[in-house]
């Protein structure tokens, strides 16, 4: 198995780390995701642990430490939690399969086991097991594992173990689904009921506590060297098994498959789930129609590194999850923990436009369509957002559920993070220009436009003797400052937004409003020129961060209080160095460097969301070894147990982006009007490589330290800039770029 295409959890089998392995081995169909966890689970790991989740800071936030962590979920299926508003439901796990060799189980903390390799194949999407085990009565066991979530068939999840015996044995299959699970630790089931519908399939119904329902249904087969099985069916409360026995002679394997299937009230045509696990079609069949779709999705979005196989595997990986990630349904997006895990409850934040949207757009348009199309759906519940606060127009959440509705439990981010209103209208701008039609926004979000402007106007306040506009009481990108006046990353974002709205406007009198507002929203400044994060930063007390923050391996926040936080000179994240890096060319490079050298020693990096962003400042700065130092930063978060939780599906975002818009240099559609690169490789690189789609054109992009190659793949020519040189590249060939010279 090529290694650079491969994650493989480290051998001997280790449980205190399996949670964060689940969480890396999520696979997902976009319809359907379902967590790493092993076939079999483990004894004493119970899914149904009870507790009491309150609103806290969740980057600090202590979860329960469970050996094992099931999660199924259905992106835009919920239950109803009695402090946390919506959150996205944990489902039944029909991932249940239980070999059992003479009477003893297969358990990997108990059982003798020789060889225990797990491995995803990040090229097919195809999550592999083999394991080797001594049982009690002298048998020595090969068992190998295989599943995957069809893209094919997204309602479909399709499993395969095989067993072989190196003597005489008889051999158990326990085949379930439970639902005895929970949801940060809440049952929202409110009705579960399982029947038996054939002799090799059963059936789930559950209903949860807002209304909403889904049904499972599997299938099993042992294939025909088992002939005709004998299936018993056992119904316990909250879980229910098919299990048949067979006696295997010495060196012969069985083959077992599973096919669960899943529907929900959310579907717009709820699938038939009596032919999805009906097909004729046998597991080679249904991979290698899975595996077309894959290897079509990393023709478009591979990111190619020679000469660096760590980097190269991790950031595959990070692509992985941001194409698995994707329901493929502009009804919704994609949450913080791109379904591998609710901690952040399955809801849509600021993510999706700042951190995930540019990869979609420049390899898979049609799905970043979908993501702006999500908040154009979602005009309704801004509204209604906005009334709730007094304001006419469009508020957007903080934490949107798929209606758009705010479920934000706390009010320092309910109430005062605004600029995701501003931000969301910077998405659709950047779709807009991205695809070259600038009419989206004055067709498909003009409402949005125009709705958004409506709230911004009556939410900026005028103080008394200023001659400009201000807005008071924000909480910027920043999350450790809450309640700031005139943050200047809020402050240019809206000022963006209303320049949008103009040409959306219906009458001159608004468009002659937004436009007056937007020129004279202030960026604050220090006398030196120096950027101020908001009004009041430097007044906030220093911190002695070493005395305060001993374990670096934790996060500042998780070791002093949010109320220290909170009046105290210290960055979660970036905020004007963000700011820096969505409008370029607003800055010069002493202004960048400026901002770098006074915000960075306050900058704890607490946020996932930071790191990426500080990497592609330093690399327009050429400070290319501490851009190196926060690549890998981002680049390894999730791994070592950082996503036992889930995934940080941002950073993975900002990862694609460190790679093609930092090292590669690509500027966005936002920054540049044709195909512009400026390449900065790292040394250890040789070469790289990767797609693009520039308005419409796909284009291949390779950079070496000497040459930068860029081959039009269009029908059509392409305009291409590298560095300061132009030239239009003719449908279908390749211009090289030497030393900075087009040739």
């Amino acid at each position: 198995m090529d290694e650079s295409w491969s994650l493989i959890e480290p051998e001997p089998f280790d449980s205190a780390a399996l949670r964060g392995w689940e969480g890396l081995f999520t696979q997902g169909s976009g319809y359907l995701h379902t967590r790493g966890s092993l076939e079999e689970h483990l004894s004493g790991a119970p899914q149904n642990v009870t507790y009491l989740r309150r609103p806290a800071n969740v980057t600090a936030e202590q979860f329960p430490q469970m050996k094992s962590k099931w999660g199924t979920f259905v992106p835009g299926i919920y239950g109803n939690h009695p402090l946390m508003g919506k959150e996205m439901a944990n489902l039944p796990s029909f991932l249940g399969i239980a070999p059992f060799i003479d009477g003893e189980r297969l358990e990997l903390e108990t059982s003798a086991i020789i060889i225990h390799r797990r491995a995803l194949d990040l090229r097919t999407a195809v999550l592999s097991r083999i394991v080797r085990w001594r049982t009690h009565s002298g048998s020595t066991v090969d068992v190998t594992f295989e599943r995957f979530a069809s893209a094919a068939r997204p309602h479909l999840f399709v499993q395969r173990m095989t067993v072989t015996c190196d003597a005489a044995a008889q051999i158990a299959i326990h085949a379930g689904i439970d639902s005895d699970v929970r949801t940060s630790g809440y049952d929202h089931a409110a009705r579960v009921s399982f029947e038996r519908v054939a002799g090799d399939q059963m059936r789930c119904e559950f209903a949860l506590d807002t209304g909403d329902q889904v049904q499972i249904a599997a299938w099993v087969s042992l294939g025909t060297a088992a002939g005709e099985t004998d299936w018993q069916y056992n119904d316990e409360r909250r879980a229910a098994s098919l299990s048949a026995t067979i006696a295997c002679s010495a060196g012969q394997t069985i083959h077992f498959e599973k096919r669960s299937a899943v529907t929900s009230s959310f579907d717009r045509q709820p699938a038939d789930l009596d032919a999805l696990l009906s097909l004729d079609t046998g597991f080679d069949a249904l991979l290698a129609e899975h595996e077309t779709i894959w290897r079509r999705r990393w023709e478009g979005a591979d990111v190619i590194i020679d000469g660096d196989v760590e980097s190269q595997r991790t950031l595959r990986l990070a692509l992985y999850h941001l194409m698995r990630a994707h329901p493929g349904d502009n009804r919704l997006a994609i949450d913080p923990k791109a379904y591998a895990g609710d901690a952040y409850r399955g809801l849509y934040f600021w993510d999706t436009e700042m951190y995930l949207l540019p990869f979609f757009l420049y390899t898979e348009p049609e799905r970043g369509r979908m993501l702006t199309d999500f908040r154009i759906g979602a005009l309704d519940g801004a509204r209604k957002n906005a009334a709730t606060f007094g304001y006419a127009g469009a508020r957007y959440p903080w934490e949107s559920d798929a209606d758009g509705a705010e479920q934000c439990p706390n009010w320092q981010y309910r109430d005062h993070e605004v600029h995701v209103t501003a931000d969301v209208v910077y998405g659709l701008a950047h779709a807009a220009r991205a695809s070259d039609d600038l009419g989206y926004l004055t067709r498909d979000a003009a409402a949005v436009l125009r709705e958004t402007a409506r709230y911004w106007l009556e939410r900026i306040d005028r103080r008394p003797g200023d001659p400009y506009p201000s807005l008071l009481g924000v909480m910027g990108p920043d999350e450790y400052a809450p309640i700031t006046s005139n943050n200047a990353y809020t402050n240019r974002l809206v000022a963006f937004a209303l320049d949008q709205a103009s040409a959306a406007a219906e009458g001159d009198a608004a468009r002659e409003q937004w436009i007056a507002t937007a020129r004279t929203l202030p960026i604050a400044r220090r006398a030196d020129g120096l950027v101020m994060q908001c009004e009041e930063f430097e007044r906030f007390a220093e911190v002695d961060f070493a005395a305060l923050w001993r374990d670096r391996s934790q996060g500042f926040a998780s070791q002093v209080s949010q109320e220290r936080l909170y009046r105290s000179r210290c960055l979660k994240q970036a905020d004007v160095l963000l700011l820096m890096m969505l409008f370029p060319d607003e800055f010069s490079d002493e202004e960048v460097r400026q901002a770098w050298d006074y915000y960075l020693p306050y900058t704890t990096h607490d946020s996932s969301l930071s790191p990426g962003v500080h990497a592609v400042i330093a690399l327009r700065l050429g400070l290319m070894d501490q851009a190196w130092a926060f690549w890998q930063r981002s680049l390894t978060l999730d791994l070592d147990g950082g996503a036992e939780e889930g995934i940080h599906i941002a950073a993975q975002g900002m990862n694609w982006q460190i790679a093609v818009l930092g090292f590669g240099g690509l500027k966005t559609a936002m920054q540049a009007d044709i195909l512009t690169l400026t390449p900065r490789l790292p040394d250890r690189w040789a070469r790289l490589a990767f797609p693009v789609l520039w308005k419409g054109q796909r284009a291949f992009v390779e950079a070496t330290h000497s040459v930068v190659t860029v081959e039009n793949r269009s029908n059509r020519p392409l305009e291409a800039q590298v560095n300061v040189f132009r030239r239009r590249i003719p449908a279908g060939e390749r211009v090289a770029f030497e030393h900075g010279r087009g040739s």
